[in-house]
């Protein structure tokens, strides 16, 4: 299959801003998954960006460790072959977009390279966990989950805190990804929970994406989580799409399946380890 024109480069964080060069990776991803809508490879773009930018705030905040600045101007993204976001990093100590500063936040933390989803399912493509990983491959990656009457977060964070700085820097990309992709903004934010949760949940601290969220608030749910099995999932409230994209299919914990399909996949997921 085709790969996207660009190739793997480092930009400034402030390149998620920019309409032009958004819409760019949003038309590399699509041409790697084979599909030309726009809204569903904008989708599949932000389902990875989103987990590379919260990832390091989750994960500090699971580890009880001050988090890195979230503020675009401090941040450096990795860009893979097809226009999708790899990684998010603080710069470079003393140069523009550095993140030489942690920023505390509710005594939660830090900074780790991202993990990718885990293998679970046998489907044709990446099956929806939105990160590292997803791209059109054999194997695919389970979604965790968020419901749909996910509560609204609480009275919000100091202002000079990670999750209100990360909330600044969520306010400023979507709208731009939203309006180069045609995906709508209430759906873009759903899925920066469902991230927000599976990072916490790959940290093994559920509850500090609850932390998180809720510190973040605005229009985004706070993370609910189901034990299913014997094994933790997120209840998702976001879809990546994907079963739109032509010889792929829902994912293993798509909300939009029925709740007793959802289920019996999930514990059949739980049942295999």
């Amino acid at each position: 299959m085709e790969m996207a024109a660009v190739s793997e480069t480092l930009v400034p964080g402030v390149a998620l801003t920019r309409p032009e060069w958004l819409g760019e990776r949003i038309a590399d991803m699509g041409i790697s998954w084979g599909t030309g809508n726009s809204r569903v490879s904008g989708t599949l773009w932000w389902c990875m960006a989103a987990s590379s930018l919260v990832d390091p705030i989750a994960t500090a905040y699971a580890e009880n460790r001050p988090a890195p600045d979230p503020a675009l101007e401090r941040l450096v993204c990795e860009v893979r072959p097809d226009g999708g976001i790899e990684r998010v990093f603080p710069g470079p100590a003393g140069t523009p977009g550095s993140a030489d500063g942690a920023r505390t936040a509710g005594g939660h933390v830090a900074n780790r390279a991202r993990v990718a989803g885990e293998p679970v399912d046998d489907s044709a493509c990446a099956t929806g966990e939105f990160v590292a990983g997803i791209t059109r491959s054999t194997g695919g990656f389970v979604a965790v989950e968020p419901s749909a009457d996910a509560a609204r977060g609480g009275a919000g964070a100091e202002p000079d805190s990670a999750g209100a700085r990360l909330r600044e820097t969520l306010g400023r990309i979507i709208p731009v990804v939203a309006e180069v992709s045609g995906a709508g903004v209430p759906s873009l934010w759903a899925i920066v929970a469902d991230a927000i949760g599976n990072r916490a949940l790959d940290a093994g601290a559920p509850e500090a994406g609850a932390t998180l969220a809720g510190e973040v608030a605005g229009q985004l749910p706070v993370p609910r989580f189901t034990d299913v099995g014997g094994r933790t999932f997120v209840r998702r409230v976001s879809c990546c799409l994907v079963y739109e994209v032509p010889g792929c299919r829902m994912c293993t914990s798509c909300p939009k399946r029925p709740a007793a399909q959802r289920l019996e996949l999930l514990t059949e997921l739980a049942t295999r380890g």
